[in-house]
C-alpha cells in the first residue's frame, strides 16, 4: 500500500489511463541493453540531467490522459493518511464508505438515516448523521472510522468472491424465497417481543396482586368510624354513671344515656342514638331484648374466618332469640358485660383502652399485635375473654412488655372448654419475656387445645428442659399446620436433633419456620432425614441457622447446610423454602440444582443476602429454567458476593462444573456434599448424551485412606437419584470427545460434516445449552423486572445469563425494554448467548439507541465478532472476565474437542504439541503454561476471570477438488486491500472474517505475504490462509519470502512442527528441535526417516545434539538410524541440522508417503511428482551463486544453454570444477575477478567459484549432474517472480506507466538511485520484498546506481493481457443477503 509520503505522486494515478507504450525509449528484446552503452551515456549526461529530456517526453505524451483518481478511491486515501497520522477523518470522506458499502456499523447508520425520514440525498444524510452524533471522545469516532473501513472492505472483497463465484457456479444463487423467510423472520421477531412483553407485564401484575391479597383487609372508614363512635360512646357512658346514679352535673329530668348513644357536640350537648351504617350491625338497645338477655344482652356481629379476622362489611342483625344465639346462625354473641369489664380494668390500671374489632363485637380474634401492651392491659383482656363463648385467634406479636407471668396467667384463661373448642390460632412471636411458664402453658394448651391450627412462638428463648416436651407436642398435635420456632435458642447438640424428630413427626404440620437458629452439619442432616420421611411438609424455614463448621480434614469450610440441601433429592412435597443468610455460595447453589432437578412440586425460593456470586446464580437460573420442575419464582436479594472459588488450604483445588462444557478432570473429595453434587451432573450429562460410564469416564482412581481400590459406577435408586460413594478421593477426566463423537459423527441423521464446525457449535449450544421454555421464559423476565433499581442484583443477574443459556432475540429485546439504563452491559455480555446467524446480527442492531452504544458494545465483542468458526486458526488472547471474551475461549475449547473426535473418526496421526490430541497449542493462563499443569487442555476447567492466551490449529483442509481464485480476481482482490483506508491490522481482521468462503494456491500466499512489513502481521495473515492452501507441495514457492530464520521459527511454534513440515521440497531446510516436545520429536523422526529412504547420511549436515544438561553429544558415528523410528527417538535434547538433497538422490514417493501420513491433504496421495513446481529461494545458496545466476539472465534465455556450452559438445552430461572455472572464463565472466580497492572481499576468483561448485553438488561426488545442475533454473524462477511481483506492485500502486512509480521513487528528481536510496523509497511505498534482488536486476552496470533507463527494463515484465481490476460496489448498502 502507498503510504502518506508519496500521497501527491499518487494523485496522479488514473486506473483506466492508457499510455502509448510504443513512445518508450526501445530496449532489448532479450534482456538489458548492453552495460557498455548504458554507462558512456551516463557519462555524456552526467549524473543528474541525463535523463531529463527523456522523462518531459513521456510527461508531454501523458498529457491530458493523467486525470485524477475517483472520489471514492480519493476519498479512502485521505482517510487512510488522516488514521496514519492519527487525525480526525472528515465526515464527508467516511461517508463515501457508507455510500457504497454495507456493513452491521454501516447499516446501523443507514437506519438511523431512514427513522429520521430524511428527504435530502443518500450522501448527504448520512454525512448529516455522522456529523451530528454526539462523540463522548475522539477515540470512540476513532474506533468508529476504522470499523467502517474495516466493514467496507469486507463487502468489497466479498462482492467480488461472490461474483465471480456465482458465475463459475461455486455459489448458489439467492433464491427469492430467502426474501421471504427474512420478511417472516423479522415479522416472528416483532410479534414474539410484542407478545413476551405482554406476558410479563401480566404476571408482573398478577405478583402484585397476590401480595395485596396477602395483606390484612383494610376496615372501610365508614364502618370503622362507626365502630369507634360506639365504643367510645360506651366508654364515655361508664364515666357519667357513679353506682348506677346519674352525676349532678347532668341536667335533672336528663334522658339517662343508654347503649349505643353517643356524646354529640356539634348539634348541642346531648346524647343521642347512633345512626348505624349502612350494612352494618343495629345497636338498639330495645326493651324486649333487656328483658330477654338482662345483663347478659348480647349484640349481634358479623364474623369472619380465622385467616380474615378484620370485618369489611357486617351484615344486618337480626333479632336475637331468647337463648343468646343468633337466630338462624347458631353464633354466639359477646357480652357487653365483658366490655365493662375491660373497661373497668382499664380504669382501675391507668391504661387507654383500645378499641379492637374483639372489644366491639366485630370479631372473635382477638388481635393486639405491636400494640406494646403490658400486663394489666393482658389481664384485663383475660377477664374479658373469660366470659366470651368463642375466641378463634389470640394475636399477642411483638409485645415485647408483657412478662413471663402475665403471659401465662392469660393462656390459662383460654382452658376453657368453649374457648379450646374454637381457638385455631395462637401467636405470641417476639413477646421476648416470655419463658418458662409461658412454654409449660403452651405445652398444655397443644394437649387441649386439638383443633388449634396455627403457633407462633417466634423469639421466645425456650429452655433446654422444655425443648423436647415442646417439640413432642407439635409433633403429636392431631391438626397444628403451622408452627413458628423461630429464633427460640435452638443450638447444636443431641438435643436439637431429637427436637427435630420429634416435630417432623407431625403428620398435620404444613408450614415450620426455624429460622434464627443454630444448627450444625448433623442437625440439618437429621432435618433433612425427617423432611423426607414427613412428606407433608408444604413450606420450610431456615434462614440464618448454618454455623460455621469445620468438617475438613484441612479444616477448609463446607457450608453445613449443603447436609440438608443434599437430602432434597428424595423430597417430593415442599413447595416453598427459605434459606436465606446462611453463606450460601456457589457450592450450596449447586448442590440446590442437583437436589430440585426431578423436584415437581417447589415454586418458591428464597435465598436473600447468601453470597451466590456469579455461579451461584447460574446454578439457580438453570434450575428455574429447567421445565420438568416447578419453580416459578426466587427471591435472592444482595446475593452479589462471591466467594472465591479456592478455598486457601484446601486440599485440593475447588472442581467447577459447566454444563455447557462440562469436560476436564475433576478431583473429588466425596466426602464433600458439593463434591458428590459435581459427580452426580456429570452422571446426569452422561446420560444426556446416552454414554455408558467406561465411555464418559476416563482415567478413574478412587482411594481410601490413601490404598486405591476398585470403584464402581454408581446405579439409580428407585427415585432416579445416582447413589454416589461418600467417602474416599476420587479421581476422573470427563470426555465430551467420545460424546461427541457419538451423538455428532455417528452419522445418519444426526451426523455432521467432519468440517462443519459452525453446525457442531450450534447443535452442540441446542443439545447443552438451557433455553427458557414456554412455562418458564415469562417467569424468568418477570424476576428480571423486579429488578429494577437494584444495580448489583441486576449485574449478578446478567452475569449469570451470559454462559450457559441460549436466549433468543426477543428475550434479549425484553431485557433492554425493561431495564434501559443497563441496555449496553446486557447486550455486550448476552449478545453470545444469543443467535450467531446474519439476520440476528443484523436485527440486535434496533436495540441501540444511540451510535455510541453500538460502538461500546462492539469494542467489548471485538474478539468474539472477530471469531471465524469455519477457520479458527490464529492466535487469540483473551480476558475471560469479559463474557464475549469467554465465550470465544469456550468455543475454541469444544473446537478443539471437535476436532479431536474427527481425528479419532478418519484416524489420523496425532501432531499435537504434546502428544494429546490437542489443536491448542501454547496455552497460557495469567502467564503460566497450561501443559505444564495438565496432561492437556482438555482437562482444564475454564475459570470465569483471568488472561487466555492460546494458538489454535485447525486440521480441516480444502476438500478434493475444490476450486480456487482466478488469478484474475485475486489480483482484483490485492487492489482492493492495497487501495483500502484500513490500517494493516483491519486488513488481516477483513481478510480472516471471509477466509472461509475461499481456498488459494501457494502463488497467491506468496503474493498477500508481501504486502505486510511487521513480522507479526506477516505471521497472522499466513497462519489465516495457511491451511486454506491446496497445493501445499509447492509451498516452498512462498516460504522463501520468510528468508529470516527467526520468523521461520515463530511460524512453527504457532502452526505445530509437524504441521508446518517441508514435505515435498525439504532442500536446505533448517532446524533445531526440542526432543522433549512431542511435535519437535516426531519432526526429528521424520527427518531421519526420509534421509534414510534418499541417501542416508550425507543429506544431513551441520547436525548436533545437545543433552539436556547443557554439553554437546559429539555423535561420532552420525546420526543413529534408531531415530528414524518415533519411539526409539530420545525425549530429551535439542537435535539440529540442515538437510539437502541432491535431485537425483530425491525419493518422491518417500516425501508423499510422509504427507499422506501427516497432512491431511485430501486428495495429496494422487499427487504426481511432475506436478510439483520445484523451487529454490534466493536467501538459500551464496551470493556468488547468485551473481553467477545474474550473469546468466543478461545473456542467456535459460540455464541449460550455459551448461551445454561448459560441459562441451558431446560432453559427459557432468561438470567438474576445473570444466567450470574454464568455461566461465571463456564466457567472459568476470563477476569473480578480485577488484582493487575491495577490502571486504579477500577471498581469491578460485575460492568464489568452488563455493559456487560445493553448493552445486550437495551429494559430493565432484561433479554437478545436469539435475544438479537445475537448481539454477529454480533460483531464476524465482529471480523472474520477484521482478514480476515487484512490477505488479508498482502498476497496483502507480498505474501501467512505470513513469509516475519512478517519479515517486526518485523523489529528489536526482535521476539516480542508489541501493540504499533504492531500497527506503520501495519501502516507503509499502513493498517488503526481496528489494535488493530487483536492485540487483536492474543495475545491469553494477555500479551501484540505477537509472530512469535501467528502470524501464522492468517493462518487459509486466503481465500481458492482465490488467489491473478495481472492484466498483455496485449496489447501495443496507441488509446484506448471505451469499454463500
Amino acid at each position: 500500500m502507498a503510504t502518506v509520503a508519496i500521497e501527491e505522486s499518487m494523485e496522479r494515478r488514473q486506473e483506466d489511463a492508457e499510455v502509448d507504450v510504443q513512445a518508450r525509449p526501445a530496449s532489448s528484446e532479450g534482456g538489458t541493453p548492453p552495460s557498455s552503452s548504458r554507462s558512456q551515456s551516463r557519462e555524456k549526461q552526467g549524473p543528474s540531467g541525463g535523463v531529463r529530456p527523456a522523462l518531459e517526453h513521456r510527461q508531454s505524451m501523458r498529457g491530458s490522459t493523467s486525470t485524477l483518481a475517483s472520489p471514492e478511491v480519493q476519498a479512502r486515501r485521505n482517510i487512510y493518511k488522516a488514521r496514519v497520522e492519527g487525525k480526525d477523518v472528515s465526515t464527508s470522506d467516511l461517508t463515501h464508505e457508507l455510500v457504497t458499502c454495507s456493513g452491521l456499523l454501516i447499516d446501523y447508520v443507514y437506519r438511523k438515516r431512514t427513522v429520521a425520514a430524511d428527504s435530502t440525498s443518500v450522501f448527504d444524510s448520512l454525512q448529516g448523521v455522522l456529523a451530528k452524533q454526539a462523540w463522548s471522545n475522539v477515540n470512540t469516532y476513532r474506533f468508529a472510522v476504522g470499523i467502517i473501513c474495516q466493514e467496507a472492505l469486507e463487502f468489497q472483497l466479498m462482492e467480488s468472491i461472490t461474483t465471480e463465484s456465482k458465475a463459475r457456479g461455486m455459489f448458489a444463487p439467492n433464491h427469492p424465497s430467502t426474501w421471504r423467510q427474512w420478511g417472516q423472520f423479522i415479522r416472528k421477531h416483532n410479534r414474539d417481543t410484542m407478545c413476551l412483553n405482554v406476558e410479563v407485564q401480566n404476571t408482573l401484575v398478577v405478583r402484585k396482586m397476590m401480595r395485596l391479597a396477602q395483606q390484612p383487609v383494610v376496615e372501610p372508614l365508614a364502618e370503622k368510624k362507626g365502630r369507634l363512635e360506639e365504643f367510645w360512646g360506651s366508654f364515655h357512658d361508664r364515666s357519667r354513671i357513679v353506682n348506677n346514679k346519674p352525676r349532678d352535673s347532668d341536667a335533672k329530668g336528663a334522658e339517662r344515656p343508654k347503649y349505643g348513644m353517643t356524646w354529640d357536640l356539634q348539634s348541642g350537648p346531648q346524647w343521642r342514638i347512633v345512626t348505624p351504617v349502612p350494612g352494618s350491625l343495629r345497636h338498639t338497645e330495645l326493651p324486649d331484648r333487656e328483658k330477654a338477655y338482662g345483663n347478659d344482652a348480647r349484640l349481634g356481629m358479623g364474623y369472619r374466618s380465622a385467616s380474615q379476622p378484620q370485618l369489611r362489611k357486617a351484615p344486618p342483625a337480626p333479632d336475637a332469640g331468647g337463648d343468646g344465639v343468633r337466630p338462624g346462625t347458631g353464633e354466639r354473641l359477646p357480652p357487653i358485660q365483658s366490655r365493662h369489664h375491660y373497661l373497668q380494668a382499664c380504669d382501675q390500671n391507668g391504661k387507654v383502652p383500645i378499641p379492637m374489632n374483639f372489644m366491639t363485637g366485630h370479631s372473635k380474634a382477638l388481635t393486639a399485635d405491636g400494640r406494646k401492651m403490658v400486663d394489666k392491659e393482658l389481664l384485663a383482656l383475660a377477664k374479658m375473654i373469660q366470659e366470651t363463648p368463642a375466641v378463634e385467634e389470640v394475636d399477642l406479636f411483638d409485645n415485647a412488655s408483657l412478662t413471663d407471668a402475665g403471659i401465662a396467667k392469660f393462656l390459662q384463661k383460654l382452658s376453657k372448654e368453649s374457648i379450646l373448642e374454637t381457638l385455631r390460632r395462637v401467636d405470641i412471636g417476639q413477646c421476648v419475656l416470655a419463658s418458662k411458664q409461658t412454654i409449660t402453658c403452651i405445652t398444655s394448651l397443644l394437649k387441649d387445645c386439638q383443633g388449634l391450627r396455627i403457633l407462633n412462638l417466634s423469639k421466645i428463648q425456650i429452655a433446654h428442659r422444655q425443648q423436647l416436651a415442646l417439640a413432642q407436642a407439635i409433633g403429636a398435635h392431631p391438626k397444628l399446620e403451622t408452627a413458628n420456632l423461630s429464633e427460640t435458642g435452638l443450638i447444636p447438640g443431641n438435643l436439637t436433633k431429637e427436637c427435630l424428630v420429634q416435630l417432623l413427626r407431625s403428620r398435620s404440620l404444613q408450614s415450620l419456620d426455624l429460622s434464627w437458629n443454630v444448627f450444625d452439619g448433623e442437625a440439618f442432616q437429621v432435618l433433612g432425614e425427617n423432611v423426607v420421611y414427613n412428606n407433608s411438609l408444604r413450606t420450610l424455614k431456615v434462614a440464618n441457622c448454618a454455623t460455621k463448621y469445620n468438617l475438613g480434614p484441612a479444616g477448609d469450610f463446607v457450608p453445613p447446610l449443603s447436609l440438608f440441601l443434599e437430602q432434597l433429592s428424595h423430597e417430593r412435597g415442599l413447595t416453598s423454602l427459605d434459606i436465606s443468610l446462611n453463606q450460601c455460595d456457589f457450592r450450596t447453589a449447586l448442590i440446590l440444582e442437583d437436589s430440585l432437578d426431578t423436584h415437581k412440586k417447589l415454586k418458591q425460593l428464597t435465598l436473600d443476602q447468601n453470597p451466590l456470586g456469579t455461579l451461584g446464580m447460574r446454578s439457580i437460573l438453570r434450575l428455574l429454567c429447567r421445565n420438568h420442575t416447578a419453580l416459578l419464582t426466587f427471591s435472592a436479594v444482595e446475593c452479589k458476593t462471591n466467594i472465591p472459588n479456592q478455598t486457601p488450604g484446601a486440599a485440593v483445588p475447588m472442581p467447577i462444573f459447566t454444563y455447557t462444557n462440562p469436560g476436564g478432570k475433576y478431583n473429588l473429595q466425596l466426602w464433600r456434599p458439593y463434591h458428590r453434587a459435581v459427580l452426580r451432573m456429570l452422571y446426569k450429562v452422561m446420560e444426556r448424551f446416552e454414554l455408558q460410564p467406561a465411555e464418559a469416564f476416563d482415567k478413574v482412581v478412587h482411594r481410601e485412606n490413601l490404598v486405591t481400590k476398585n470403584y464402581e459406577h454408581p446405579g439409580k435408586d428407585n427415585l432416579g437419584v445416582f447413589q454416589v460413594l461418600t467417602e474416599g478421593d476420587l479421581s476422573l477426566v470427563f470426555c465430551v470427545e467420545k460424546a461427541i463423537f457419538k451423538r455428532f459423527l455417528s452419522g445418519g441423521k444426526s451426523g455432521l460434516s467432519e468440517q462443519d464446525n459452525t453446525g457442531f457449535l450450534a447443535r452442540y449450544f441446542k443439545d447443552m445449552r438451557f433455553q427458557p421454555g414456554f412455562k418458564k421464559v415469562v417467569p424468568l423476565f418477570a424476576n428480571w423486572s423486579e429488578l429494577m433499581g437494584d444495580q448489583d442484583a441486576q449485574q449478578v443477574f446478567v452475569d449469570a445469563l451470559s454462559k450457559d443459556f441460549s436466549l433468543t432475540l426477543p428475550y434479549l429485546a425484553q431485557m433492554c425494554m425493561e431495564v434501559q439504563e443497563s441496555a449496553n452491559e446486557v447486550l455486550y455480555k448476552l449478545r453470545p448467548a444469543a443467535p450467531e446467524d446474519k439476520a440476528s446480527k443484523f436485527m440486535t442492531n434496533k436495540f441501540f439507541h444511540r451510535l455510541e452504544d453500538l460502538l461500546f458494545t462492539h469494542q467489548k465483542l471485538q474478539n468474539f465478532l472477530e471469531l471465524n468458526t469455519a477457520n479458527p486458526t490464529g492466535h487469540y488472547k483473551l480476558e475471560l472476565g469479559n463474557p464475549s471474551d469467554f465465550a470465544v475461549a469456550e468455543r475454541l475449547l469444544l473446537l478443539d474437542r471437535w476436532e479431536a473426535a474427527v481425528d479419532r473418526k478418519l484416524e489420523r496421526k496425532d501432531v499435537s504439541q504434546y502428544g494429546n490430541g490437542s489443536h491448542l497449542r501454547n496455552p497460557l493462563f495469567q502467564g503460566r503454561d497450561l501443559d505444564r499443569q495438565y496432561n492437556s487442555v482438555a482437562e482444564w476447567k475454564l475459570p470465569e476471570d483471568g488472561l487466555f492466551e492460546v494458538d489454535y490449529v485447525s486440521n480441516a483442509r480444502p476438500l478434493k477438488g475444490t476450486e480456487v481464485l482466478s488469478n484474475d480476481l485475486w489480483d482484483r482482490l490485492m487492489v482492493q486491500m492495497i487501495n483500502s483506508s484500513c490500517l494493516p491490522q483491519d486488513r488481516i481482521l477483513a481478510m480472516r472474517s471471509i477466509s472461509h468462503t475461499f481456498s488459494m494456491r501457494s502463488s497467491h500466499m506468496r503474493s498477500i505475504v508481501g504486502y505486510f512489513k511487521d513480522s507479526h502481521q506477516r505471521a497472522d495473515i499466513f497462519i489465516v490462509f495457511y491451511l486454506r492452501i491446496v497445493d501445499l507441495h509447492n509451498s516452498k514457492m512462498f516460504m522463501v519470502r520468510f528468508p529470516d530464520q527467526e520468523e521461520v521459527v515463530a511460524l512453527q511454534e504457532r502452526l505445530g512442527y509437524a504441521s508446518f513440515y517441508p514435505f515435498f521440497q525439504p532442500e536446505n531446510a533448517k532446524f533445531e528441535l526440542d526432543l522433549a516436545i512431542h511435535d519437535q520429536r516426531l519432526c526429528a523422526s521424520m527427518w531421519v526417516n526420509l534421509c534414510q529412504k534418499e541417501k542416508y547420511p550425507h543429506n544431513l549436515h551441520d547436525y548436533g545434539y545437545r543433552l539436556p544438561d547443557g554439553t554437546e553429544d559429539p555423535m561420532a558415528l552420525g546420526v543413529p538410524r534408531s531415530w528414524g523410528n518415533f519411539d526409539s527417538c530420545p525425549k530429551e535434547g535439542r537435535f539440529r541440522a540442515t538437510y539437502m538433497c541432491a535431485p537425483e538422490n530425491r525419493t518422491f514417493s518417500a516425501r508423499k508417503e510422509l504427507a499422506v501420513t501427516y497432512t491431511f491433504l485430501n486428495g495429496i496421495e494422487e499427487l504426481k511428482e511432475e506436478e510439483v513446481q520445484w523451487w529454490t529461494g534466493l536467501t538459500e545458496p551464496p551470493e556468488d551463486v547468485l551473481g553467477l545466476l545474474e550473469f546468466f539472465i543478461s545473456r542467456y534465455d535459460d540455464v541449460k544453454t550455459p551448461f551445454t556450452k561448459i560441459d562441451g559438445e558431446g560432453g559427459n552430461g557432468v561438470i567438474t570444477l576445473s570444466e567450470l572455472t574454464e568455461g566461465l572464463d571463456a564466457m567472459g565472466c568476470h563477476k569473480f575477478d578480485k577488484k582493487k580497492g575491495d577490502k571486504a572481499d579477500q577471498r581469491t576468483k578460485a575460492q568464489r567459484i568452488d563455493s559456487i561448485f560445493r553448493y552445486l553438488d550437495p551429494g559430493c561426488e565432484g561433479s554437478v549432474s545436469e539435475q544438479e545442475w537445475a537448481v539454477l533454473d529454480q533460483l531464476w524462477k524465482e529471480f523472474d517472480m520477484s521482478i514480476k511481483e515487484f512490477v505488479q506492485f508498482l502498476i497496483l500502486t502507480f498505474g501501467k506507466d512505470l513513469l509516475w512509480a519512478w517519479e515517486a521513487l526518485d523523489d529528489d528528481e536526482s535521476g539516480e538511485l542508489s541501493e540504499e536510496e533504492f531500497l527506503q523509497a520501495v519501502e516507503k511505498i509499502g513493498y517488503f520484498g526481496p528489494a535488493k534482488v530487483v536492485f540487483a536486476l536492474l543495475d545491469s552496470s553494477d555500479d551501484g546506481n540505477i537509472s530512469f533507463d535501467e528502470f524501464e527494463v522492468l517493462d518487459k515484465y509486466k503481465p500481458l493481457n492482465r490488467r489491473p481490476m478495481v472492484s466498483r460496489p455496485s449496489t447501495l448498502p443496507g441488509m446484506s443477503l448471505p451469499t454463500t
